[in-house]
């Protein structure tokens, strides 16, 4: 199914990237793989722990992970990152008419169930016709429906970089590191 922009190709596992989240293992004794969730623009596959993966007769994907020994074990991200493209950022600024540039993504959380995400990031750089203003708008949080996102990307850097500064919680509780990252990328979005 098309989810996404051809151009976009999404990995996510505990061998994709050397991160925070990566490892041998997972918590219930999968080995780590490297899955490829979208590719050029086509869902391929979800993640899942052992018990998601009985559910839904298909292989566990490495992705059983747990905050403490003395918690269940449930499907999470590891290291989740878009595969470079091929334009610079310099080429993707210069396409802008009227738009901003998001800069440093500080936390997020996805509705997995409604395909919703929300994301703050510290602040935007003002760009028209091709160019930065100088104006900054701080904070901003960035929200919309997943495949709508992902169908509007036009550009992607061919520049990429990861962080594993993050963590997957299930609701308040039960939190575990997590890396994500990749290219810059030209979309359309919602803003507040």
């Amino acid at each position: 199914k098309q989810v996404a922009s051809e151009l976009i190709t999404m990995h996510d596992g505990a061998s994709t990237i050397p991160e925070v989240a990566t490892f041998f293992f997972d918590d219930e004794g999968i080995p780590a793989h490297d899955t490829i969730i979208i590719k050029n623009g086509i869902l391929q596959t979800g993640i899942c722990d052992l018990q998601s993966a009985a559910h839904l007769n298909t292989a566990p994907t490495g992705n059983g992970r747990r905050e403490s020994t003395q918690r269940k074990a449930y499907t999470r991200m590891t290291n989740t990152i878009f595969e470079a493209g091929s334009s610079t950022v310099e080429e993707m600024i210069a396409s802008v008419k009227d738009g901003v540039m998001l800069c440093e993504a500080s936390s997020g959380m996805e509705d997995p169930k409604n395909w919703g995400i929300q994301l703050m990031v510290n602040y935007a750089r003002e760009i028209k016709d091709g160019k930065f203003t100088g104006r900054i708008f701080s904070p901003i949080v960035m929200t919309g429906y997943v495949p709508d996102l992902l169908k509007s990307i036009s550009m992607i850097s061919n520049d990429m970089e990861a962080c594993g500064t993050g963590y997957c919680g299930k609701g308040y509780k039960e939190w575990v590191k997590v890396s994500d990252g990749g290219p810059y990328i030209k979309a359309k979005i919602r803003l507040g």
